[in-house]
């Protein structure tokens, strides 16, 4: 994409034109009139205010030219209204501007749908429309023709005129076609209106920004003496990468004292170097928690930028002083300037991933902003993604931890034990022991809800959601089975619908499950349960996440929500209690993210040194991920992991996109699926890869009322002609459907695949 600019040497008398691209579902510019009084201030990348449809937009300007399209003519173009000139920004820059277009190109989505990446969508501005005196007096002499005259009539009632959005559009936009002619004939104008627009501070109630001081979060303050020496190697590696001036990709596979400390000095020297620093990672909590630890680390004022909806994160810092930044995945189109550092901190975190149209990754958009900016970018994590962990364009650095340090882990086998144990003998005597020494103990299980559903044991019924299709898991404390995506809730049954049993029982272990066993074992222990059920109320959640950092309970439940924020305080007892459990999980991606999860939950443990011990419960003891995290030895879980993916053709051998088509009528999904499917079979040019399409299929998961899915994967070896050719055949499907009410939706390189 060029992005065109104009030399503004020329007489103001000459027309100029503007491309302007909006914030909406739609890929192409549109051409406007520049006028005269801000011809020349106006820009590429300037942000506009522009007539469109009924209401007024705010736009970018992608390019400006002395000279129209052949097919266009003058008369048909409507004006540019104003320049936005307020204190966040009144412009993009170019740099990310095609940025912007990248991602669309790359992930399949309408380009104006990414320049919401950019700045804040605001709402739309409702126009007023304000008859004029030309106008009062074309009623009064009677020469407003009759097709004008009600509408003309209903604008002069009021003085202050009336608003756009109260006239209701018609079949064949008469209205429209109505109002246009007042405006030619100068008998109204339509003017901004700025009633009813609220701020979006007011609205969210909360400040804009947290720079460091601001508020103190005590569970921040890290001791430096916890905190390793930082390698003079790192230092050197460091300062050689920001002098040669081109991006340089790294993998940081280390502990997370390990990654903060050297996250410091790279922040330290960017700064030295008069460059800017991003920091991206998965969650707000952990965005809060790292702006606090780094400012006193760096000596330097950090910015916590909020997710989109807040306008300070679109604030343009601009200047020779500069800012280090951190937030979430939207924290990557920061509009800064000279940016020298892209640092993601965790960069396997699947909320990186954009959840809606344009379904960017915000690792893979760090790497090409670092390209853009000639900059360091690096992927840090105590266990790294397939990905980063085997691309080729970047060098893995990884940082032992030092044996002394880890905890002694024991394996306990579960085929061994007594069916349905949930608490082996070996862990309940170590928590017996843990708590006579007034020690604490977690206890681990990636699964909430009292049992993970019911079973009829006569004929295998199983209760399912009606909506998501999926097995409702049971709540023994409110007494319902209640489904996970989309809330749902039934009462229990009496006996099985089907066969008429009254053998329906629970099947499947869950957090509330053994909160309760930990109860009945331990009356007199303090117990806290940490997962999404309990965290669903904000009070709450604040006064459980203080109880868990404090360490004043004795046992703490949870699932993997215990490790989306800051590190928790050690252990001298973790407990994982199914080790394998999400290895039976629908997704190729079960085993790493087994891995990573057994990882996070050991390193939750004190020393062996100090006492601290793991006990891993396991009805797998041979897996690869349960003896990569016994032997402490990643590398055999990667290499061994790379063999599975090499022999089904899964990342990172390849590239993978998720094609979902969605509409009313079900035998119109199907087909459209089967035909968007065996349009991507068909051969390609010669110096393209064929590509593997498996499906259609129906899509799991939550749906809405009265809608059908058909899903299809699709692999490819070359990301970027799969994604032309994702491309070409979406606008090929949708010319086909275009009058059909049917969606086509494309997610490349999905992080949720089962």
């Amino acid at each position: 994409m060029a992005l065109q600019g104009v030399s503004f040497s020329r007489p103001q008398t000459e027309a100029l034109f503007a491309d302007v691209l909006v914030p909406r579902h739609i890929t192409k510019t549109f051409t406007y009139l520049v006028p005269t009084a801000i011809t020349q201030r106006l820009q590429t990348g300037s942000l506009v205010k522009v007539p469109f449809g009924r209401s007024v937009l705010e736009g970018v300007v992608v390019s400006i030219n002395s000279h129209l399209a052949p097919e266009l003519a003058s008369t048909s173009l409507k004006t540019i209204l104003a320049l936005v000139d307020n204190e966040h920004s009144s412009t993009i820059s170019p740099t990310l501007l095609e940025l912007s277009h990248k991602i669309a190109q790359y992930y399949v989505a309408p380009w104006g749908q990414c320049l919401r990446l950019l700045y804040p969508p605001t709402p739309a501005s409702s126009t007023r429309l304000i008859a004029t005196q030309l106008g009062r007096m074309a009623l009064e002499t009677g020469t407003c023709p009759d097709s004008l005259r009600p509408i003309l009539q209903r604008i002069t009632h009021r003085v202050s005129g009336i608003l756009s959005s109260t006239l209701r559009p018609t079949p064949r936009d008469h209205v429209a076609r109505a109002i246009d002619t007042l405006i030619e004939r100068s008998w109204i104008n339509r003017v901004l209106s700025d009633k009813g627009r609220i701020s979006a501070r007011k609205r969210r109630g909360t400040p804009l920004a947290e720079p460091d001081g601001q508020q103190t979060l005590h569970h921040a303050v890290i001791d430096t003496d916890q905190l390793p020496e930082i390698d003079p190697a790192w230092r050197a590696h460091l300062h050689q990468y920001f002098q040669a001036d081109h991006m340089k990709k790294i993998v940081l596979h280390a502990p997370w004292q390990h990654r903060i400390a050297r996250l410091a000095e790279a922040i330290r020297q960017a700064h030295a170097r008069n460059k800017s620093t991003i920091v991206v990672c998965g969650e707000t909590a952990k965005a809060r928690w790292l702006t606090h630890v780094l400012a006193p680390l760096t000596g330097l004022q950090i910015v916590f930028i909020q997710p989109p909806s807040s306008p300070q994160r679109w604030k343009r810092h601009q200047g020779s002083t500069p800012t280090v930044i951190v937030g979430t995945r939207s924290a990557v189109f920061a509009q800064l300037d000279s940016v020298g550092l892209i640092w993601v901190e965790g960069e396997e975190d699947s909320a990186l991933k954009e959840p809606k149209e344009p379904r960017y990754h915000a690792r893979d958009v760090a790497c090409l902003r670092a390209k853009q900016d000639r900059a360091v970018v690096i992927l840090a994590s105590e266990h790294p993604s397939m990905e980063s962990q085997f691309d080729p364009e970047s060098e893995v650095e990884r940082i032992q931890q030092d044996m002394n340090l880890q905890p002694k882990i024991e394996l306990v086998d579960l085929t061994k034990e007594r069916r349905g144990t949930l608490l082996s003998q070996d862990l309940r005597s170590a928590m017996r022991e843990v708590l006579e020494c007034k020690g604490k103990i977690l206890l681990f299980l990636n699964r909430r809800g009292y049992a993970r559903t019911l079973i009829c044991r006569d004929c295998g019924w199983v209760p399912r959601c009606p909506t998501c299709t999926v097995a409702l898991p049971y709540y023994r404390k409110v007494g319902s089975l209640t489904c996970r995506y989309c809330g749902v809730a039934e009462q229990l049954p009496d006996d099985c619908p089907l066969c008429h049993a009254t053998h329906v029982s629970p099947v499947g272990e869950g957090t509330e499950q053994v909160e309760t066993e930990a109860h009945r074992l331990f009356p007199h222990a303090t117990i806290v349960r940490l997962d999404s059920d309990t965290l669903r109320h904000p009070a709450t959640a604040r006064s459980l996440w203080e109880r868990a950092r404090s360490k004043s309970c004795d046992i703490l439940i949870g699932t993997q929500a215990l490790f989306t924020r800051e590190p928790l305080p050690q252990h001298h007892l973790v407990g994982i209690l199914q080790a394998d459990s999400g290895l039976h999980v629908s997704d190729f991606r079960a085993a790493e993210r087994t891995y990573q999860l057994l990882v996070d939950a050991a390193s939750s443990a004190y020393p062996a040194s100090t006492g601290g011990r793991v006990i891993l419960q396991t009805r797998l003891p041979s897996h690869h991920a349960v003896q990569a995290l016994l032997s402490g030895n990643p590398h055999a879980f990667y290499n061994e992991e790379l063999t599975a993916r090499r022999l089904l053709n899964y990342p990172p051998l390849c590239h993978l996109a998720d094609l979902t088509v969605a509409g009313h009528n079900t035998a119109l999904v199907e087909e459209a699926a089967i035909r968007w499917g065996s349009a991507l079979q068909q051969p390609p040019s010669a110096e393209e890869h064929h590509v593997v399409v498996l499906g259609p299929v129906p899509s799991l998961g939550r749906q809405p009322r009265g809608q059908h899915r058909r899903r299809l994967l699709v692999k490819g070896a070359d990301p970027n002609i799969l994604a032309r050719r994702l491309r070409d055949s979406v606008e090929s499907m949708e010319r086909q459907y275009r009058q059909k009410q049917i969606k086509f939706v494309v997610d490349m390189d999905p992080v949720e695949s089962g």
